[in-house]
């Protein structure tokens, strides 16, 4: 048991017997092969450990990875008493009209300053321009720094070889032509090939993806904005710059299936009851071009949709045209798969997923619910972000039930369901718990919270302030501005009277998003290096020597 609560320590060593130091001037032996591990106590007390027994000698003395201490219970008790007193001084004194006043006094001429539409095209220029130049940075320093992994080098590979020759291939190491093994469908690399052709550089192929994918959201925005006859200049600019929100964003730089496949799947959802065939061929891509993990949640998606109302011919017609996208997908794989069978091809696809560890059907689901998962080294953090963030965005989503419908359709119930399920999936029967995986139901919440502000459907008060602070508290720099952000937006909707709080708050909260974006420009002292040129992979992706190379270089 004691290996398990120490889990963060890594894998027990065969024979493991714990140091016991006799004074404070013994000195543990360093593991190279054991990495450097940060712990804190519950009193602030830090420790750098760089072993096994090290680390174990530290856990049982109470330390851990990213512990709470008493100076952050500390922090939140100062703030709530702070807050207790400026209240108390607002309203023993009535400085609350005093400060109304003048805030209106200000916003009046902000928002007279905007009304001329022009006026507001040019600064919503301005704060793209401001925008893309600080995102354009961060990614670029995230690209460069992020370490290898496998799964990148298997999908740039298997595309790129898609792209120039319609053989989805990236190795006999991983299966071959069409292999089963292969997760991450075509739409999921596009950027990254883009970029690829055109430099033969790692990094600049993960800043191509990154942006192929801000693309993808801004199209299939557009779409959705037409098609309601709404104002998406809000939207566009958070849009813009909301792919970082996601936990384990990075995973849109490693081209890996999850990032296209939900945006597609997400945003056909809004487009189903508009255009219902042009969203079935959207479903079909986002699961057999993208990510197989997809017909979860549109299997309850579309089953809830259909349970009511739809007749056997509308069903039939929407089977016809889903089948569109797959009967070309297995047209390929019939021409290239071993034994030129795409029957072959889906009952291994099928082995594949039942057997797969992170099914949670062959290793029994419950059994690894938090220990042995990758939760166990997560911080709390992103444990509430993952845990219960989702259940308070489903429950906005049901609330504002009546005016999602009336705009799109009756998606909402359907929709919160469908996001439910794989939730559950996620948090009851996947026994690893990757969070990448996390992300078909994460960047569902993200695009769907979006909306609702952009678009104006929450239902009330509490309901658009619930949601303003799920986007803000995806933000994974410093949590200080989300305390401030959370303190200003309760304030904003809930105590002044003056101004139109929902514009105020929403710019606030893009001007949040900036800042955290920026903020690392000015705090690092060198930019990241877009030099990640592998001279092996130049000739040919799918060879020994570059699968080397990468793995190495």
């Amino acid at each position: 048991m004691q290996a398990l609560f120490f889990n963060f320590c890594g894998i027990q060593p065969q024979g493991f017997i714990k140091v016991q130091p006799n004074d404070s001037s013994f000195l543990f032996i360093n593991d190279i092969n054991f990495k450097a591990l940060n712990l804190n106590n519950f009193f602030g007390k830090f420790a750098t450990v760089n072993s096994y027994a090290e680390c174990y000698y530290y856990a049982e003395l109470g330390f851990e990875p990213n512990k709470v201490t008493i100076f952050d219970y500390g922090l939140i008790v100062l703030s709530l008493f702070l807050l207790i007193i400026i209240l108390f001084l607002i309203f023993k004194y009535n400085l609350g009209k005093k400060i109304n006043s003048y805030l209106k006094y200000i916003f009046s001429k902000f928002k007279s300053f905007f009304k001329e539409k022009k006026i507001y095209q040019v600064w919503l220029v301005v704060l793209l321009i401001v925008q893309n130049f600080f995102l354009f940075d961060y990614v670029r320093t995230k690209a460069s720094r992020i370490p290898r992994f496998i799964d990148e080098y298997i999908s740039l590979a298997s595309n790129f070889n898609f792209f120039t020759t319609l053989d989805f291939n990236a190795g006999e190491f991983i299966g071959g032509s069409y292999s089963e093994f292969l997760t991450s469908g075509p739409i999921s690399a596009i950027g990254g090939i883009i970029g690829w052709i055109i430099s033969d550089n790692l990094t600049i192929a993960r800043i191509a993806n990154f942006y192929w994918l801000v693309i993808l959201q801004i199209i299939l925005l557009i779409s959705i904005s037409k098609s309601i006859k709404k104002d998406f200049l809000f939207l566009l600019v958070l849009s813009n710059i909301m792919l970082i929100l996601v936990p384990w964003w990075q995973g849109s730089l490693y081209m890996i299936g999850e990032f296209a496949s939900v945006i597609v799947f997400t945003n056909a959802v809004f487009l189903f009851h508009k255009y219902r065939n042009a969203a079935m061929i959207l479903f079909s891509i986002a699961i057999f071009w993208g990510k197989f993990l997809t017909l979860l949640p549109f299997i309850v998606f579309y089953a809830f949709t259909i349970f009511k109302n739809t007749k056997l011919s509308m069903i039939f017609k929407d089977i016809m045209v889903f089948l569109i996208p797959l009967s070309l997908w297995l047209i390929l794989v019939d021409i290239h798969y071993e034994d030129d069978s795409f029957v072959l091809y889906l009952n291994n696809l099928l082995d594949l997923i039942l057997g797969h560890q992170s099914a949670g059907i062959e290793s029994g689901g419950m059994r690894g619910i938090i220990s042995g998962s990758e939760v166990s080294n997560w911080n709390k953090y992103d444990v509430f972000r993952i845990l219960i963030a989702p259940l308070i965005s489903i429950t906005i989503l049901i609330s504002s039930k009546a005016k999602i419908d009336a705009i799109f359709g009756q998606i909402a119930l359907p929709l919160s369901i469908s996001i439910f399920s794989i939730y559950l999936w996620f948090w009851l029967l996947s026994p690893t718990k990757w969070m990448r995986h996390s992300q078909h139901f994460m960047i569902v919440i993200l695009i769907s919270i979006v909306y609702l502000i952009g678009f104006n459907l929450t239902n009330s008060k509490i309901s658009y302030f619930l949601a303003v602070n799920v986007i803000a508290i995806m933000i994974e720099g410093n949590k200080d501005s989300i305390y401030i952000f959370l303190f200003s937006s309760l304030w904003l909707v809930f105590v002044q009277r003056k101004f139109n709080y929902k514009f105020v708050t929403n710019g606030l909260l893009v001007l949040l998003i900036l800042f955290e974006v920026s903020l690392p420009y000015f705090q690092k002292t060198t930019f990241g290096d877009l030099s990640f040129i592998i001279n092996a992979c130049q000739s040919n992706l799918i060879s020994e020597e570059c699968l080397y190379a990468y793995e190495n270089k």
